[in-house]
This record gives C-alpha cells, structure tokens and sequence, in this order.
C-alpha cells in the first residue's frame, strides 16, 4: 500500500480508499476546519485551462464533509508524477510541457486579477507571528533579519489581487503526459494574489524545495531541470512586480521556519532564506 503521508509537508492526514469501484484519496483535517473549507472551495472553483500542450485541471472534489472534530475530503486517485520525482523521471518533452502548464495558469491568474495597494504592516506583522512560533533560536534569528530588511520598502505597494493556488509547490502539481496537469492541495492565504504562486515555484525552480532530501546526483539533475525549465511568466511577472515577488519569495521561506524538525530541512531554509535576503 503507497503511503501517501511520506510525500506530504502539513499535518493532515492522506490515505487511499475505495469509493465507488475508484481508487480515491481521502485527505482528513484535523485543525481550521474552517479553513479547510476555503482550501476545499477554491479546488472546487478552479476552472480548468488549456496550453495546447496540456489540460491543466485541479483534482475533482466528489465528496467534502465536515465533522465536529474533523473535515474529510475525498478525491480520484490521480496518476502521475510529482514533486521530488520530477528530477528522476521527467523528459525533456514532459519538463517543457509543466513549464508551458505552469506559465499558462500564472498568465491567467495575472489576467484576471485586479491591482491593489497593500501594506507592509501587513507582512511585518506576519514576520513577527512567525519569528514567534519558531522554536529554533538560529532560524527565529534570521526571520528577524528577514523582517528588518522590510524597512527599505515604501509603506503600501501594488499587488495583482485576486485568484490564486496558494501552496503552488511542485509536490503539489501533478502531471500525466496523457492526461496533464492536476493541481491539489489548494490553500487559503493571508493574501490572495497570483505572486504568491510565483513565490511557491521558485521555492522550488529557484531553491529546490521539492528536492532537498534528494542525493547529490538527483539533486543536481533537479536543479538543471529547474535552471532550463523556469516557466517563463516568472521572469515576465518578477519584472513586473520586482519587489513584491522578492517579498513574497521572502515571506513564502520565512514562514517555513516554525515547521522545521531535521536538519536537513534546516540547512536548506537558511542556504535559502540567507540568499533570498540578499536579494
């Protein structure tokens, strides 16, 4: 049986059952149930997208009950490969098509989002609620570094406000050469903008989130991959919005420091987070 909790990064529990003659994955909430339903309710909004080279689709909702100390969410098994597998199995051919995939879903999420001002409080409180929960005295250390670079910015900036995946990380993407991309794991965040999908790849194109844990020979086939497969609309969206991608890249690292519990993971977040910051 797959154990589909190894490949997981939050708390919330996965298992595969049957339903209905299917293979289905049953994901199990177990806190912010009420969050658990605006995750649940933007994969079920998604509307699919087409690149000419793939459909890009989020993972069908077919069932999605809330409990009184949990929230279940029942999916269709979906094959493919994902995350740390892509170093190990992607081709050329199928490495482009998750870029153009990818690039396809920035545009339109850009496309459809509407300009706002936002404010750096806004971010500085959140650097402070995360340097906070850190237990880590060396990682609290540089979230506070981190958040003290913030005073260089204006006091409000431009975002593109509007749809988002929220966790957009490359363990999150699904792909299939026949049957395309398929999101999961959707997230409700603190600010809902496109940029903070550009963060969360290049938390992985740009940082190797997804391929941390992986040996020396995959790790550098991965980071080969991600150097020549870069989606496109990264570039195009970073200059755009330098310094709001910079900060979301920023904020996107820095609030990984409270969940941090091997050094492996550590040493990644400070290599990170340390050249993030010197931007």
């Amino acid at each position: 049986m797959i154990d589909l909790n190894q490949f997981a990064h939050s708390l919330d529990q996965l298992e595969i059952v049957h339903h209905d003659h299917l293979s289905c994955v049953r994901k199990t909430f177990r806190s912010d149930l009420n969050r658990a339903q605006r995750n649940v309710a933007k994969q079920r909004h998604f509307r699919p997208l087409y690149t000419g080279l793939a459909r890009v689709g989020a993972a069908e909702v077919l069932d999605f009950r809330v409990h009184d100390d949990r929230a279940e969410l029942l999916m269709p098994y979906v094959e493919g490969m994902t995350g740390h597998m892509f170093p190990v199995h992607a081709t050329r051919n199928i490495a482009h098509t998750l870029s153009m995939s990818l690039s396809t879903l920035l545009y339109a999420e850009l496309n459809d989002s509407r300009e706002e001002a936002v404010e750096l409080s806004l971010f500085l409180d959140k650097l402070q609620v995360v340097a906070q929960s850190t237990t880590d005295e060396e990682l609290r250390t540089l979230v506070i570094r981190a958040s003290e670079l913030l005073a260089v910015l204006p006091g409000q900036l431009p975002f593109p406000m509007g749809d988002c995946h929220g966790d957009l990380t490359l363990s999150n993407v699904i792909l299939d050469p026949l049957a395309g991309v398929t999101l999961i794991d959707f997230l409700d965040t603190y600010l809902e903008t496109p940029l903070q999908d550009v963060a969360k790849l290049k938390q992985d194109f740009v940082y190797g989130w997804s391929f941390r844990k992986e040996p020396a020979s995959l790790g550098i086939k991965a980071e080969i991959l991600c150097r020549y497969h870069l989606p496109q609309a990264i570039t195009q969206i970073e200059r755009m919005y330098p310094q709001q991608v910079w900060l979301m890249t920023l904020m996107a690292l820095a609030r990984i420091a409270p969940y941090v519990r091997d050094l492996t993971t550590k040493q990644w977040l400070i290599n990170s987070l340390t050249h993030c910051m010197k931007g």
